[in-house]
C-alpha cells in the first residue's frame, strides 16, 4: 500500500509544482499588462497636460486680448467725451445761458415799457 501513497504523493507534488509554474506566468504576465497599463496612462496623462496648457496659454492671450481692448475702449470713450460730449454740452450750456438772458432782458423790457403806457 506503501507504493501507491509514494506514487500519489508524488504525481499531487508535480501536480502542485506546474500549478506553481502556472500561476507564476500569470502573475508575470498580469505584471506586465500594469506596465503597460501605466506606460500607457502617462502618455495620456502627458497629452492631457499639453493640451491643458496649450488651453490656459490660449486663455491668457484671450484675457489679455479683452484687457487691451477694454483700455482701448475706456481710452477711446475718454476722447469722445474730452473732445466731442463735453464741447457740445458746453456749447449748448452757453446757447442756453444766452438764451435765457435774452429772454429774461426782452421780458423786463416789455414790461416796464407796458408799465410806462398805462
Amino acid at each position: 500500500m506503501e507504493p501507491v501513497v509514494q506514487f500519489v504523493r508524488d504525481i499531487a507534488i508535480i501536480i502542485l509544482a506546474i500549478e506553481s509554474i502556472i500561476l507564476l506566468l500569470a502573475l508575470l504576465l498580469v505584471v506586465w499588462q500594469v506596465w503597460k497599463l501605466v506606460g500607457l496612462v502617462r502618455k495620456h496623462v502627458d497629452n492631457t497636460m499639453e493640451t491643458a496648457t496649450e488651453i490656459l496659454d490660449k486663455a491668457k492671450e484671450t484675457a489679455s486680448t479683452v484687457s487691451d481692448v477694454a483700455r482701448q475702449t475706456r481710452g477711446t470713450a475718454t476722447f469722445v467725451n474730452d473732445r466731442t460730449a463735453r464741447p457740445v454740452v458746453e456749447l449748448y450750456a452757453a446757447v442756453s445761458g444766452a438764451s435765457r438772458f435774452a429772454q429774461a432782458l426782452f421780458k423786463r423790457g416789455r414790461g416796464s415799457h407796458q408799465n410806462e403806457e398805462a
